[in-house]
């Protein structure tokens, strides 16, 4: 009702006279708000914009954390695979003791175990930064996540337009419903009456035939 001017204040407590043209009048701008209250959910909104350039900030945000722990991963796995060929080419003597072999199996196992390690490590980072969920990317979601933390009004004001506008297409496809449901009752309600009538019609033909 806030929408309603002065004039069309005036115009619903003053009214015509006339209950049918008041009652046509008040439908009408009751129809008026419902179409402005739509435009407005369906429009982009200031809200809208700012949550998407914050979104956007926060996704480059992560993504360049992504990456420079992926590029810090990358160097640690070649320093580790450096070392680990390097070990591996210098085997104990024939001489060495079992003691002097044994250590230097470990330290290729241990070797061979932290690149193992730093691989593994190095595939979650990329699927964080790559993986795909039900809701978008995880590197989005993450970016959602920070979004919230740090301007919690906005995001607050996004989930409540978002609702919105889910309310108001619920709403949209119940009318579409009921309209559809309207006129295939009223096209049932006719079907029968016209075989009605179309049964007299052939009854009265062939008792005039007959007289």
């Amino acid at each position: 009702m806030a929408a309603l001017t002065g004039s069309n204040k005036q115009t619903l407590s003053n009214g015509t006279g006339d209950p049918i043209a008041d009652a046509d009048g008040l439908l009408g701008l009751a129809r008026g708000i419902e179409a402005q209250e739509a435009g407005e959910i369906a429009a982009p909104s200031a809200t809208e914009e700012e949550y998407a350039a914050a979104m956007v900030q926060m996704v480059e945000e992560k993504q360049d954390q992504a990456s420079q722990i992926e590029d810090r991963l990358e160097n640690m796995i070649e320093a580790q695979s450096a070392r680990l060929t390097q070990v591996q080419g210098h085997p104990p003597g024939m001489l060495a003791s079992a003691t002097t072999r044994a250590r230097w199996q470990a330290q290729i196992a241990q070797a061979q175990a932290t690149v193992q390690l730093l691989q593994a490590r190095l595939e979650t980072v990329r699927e964080i930064r790559d993986g795909i969920t039900v809701h978008g990317s995880k590197i989005e979601a993450l970016a959602a996540e920070k979004l919230e933390y740090r301007q919690p009004k906005l995001a607050d004001d996004f989930a409540e337009l978002q609702e919105a506008r889910r309310l108001h297409e619920i709403h949209t496809r119940q009318q579409q419903e009921k309209k559809r449901e309207v006129r295939q009752g009223l096209v049932q309600e006719a079907a029968p009456s016209s075989g009605l009538s179309l049964s007299r019609g052939l009854s009265q033909n062939r008792g005039s035939s007959g007289a």
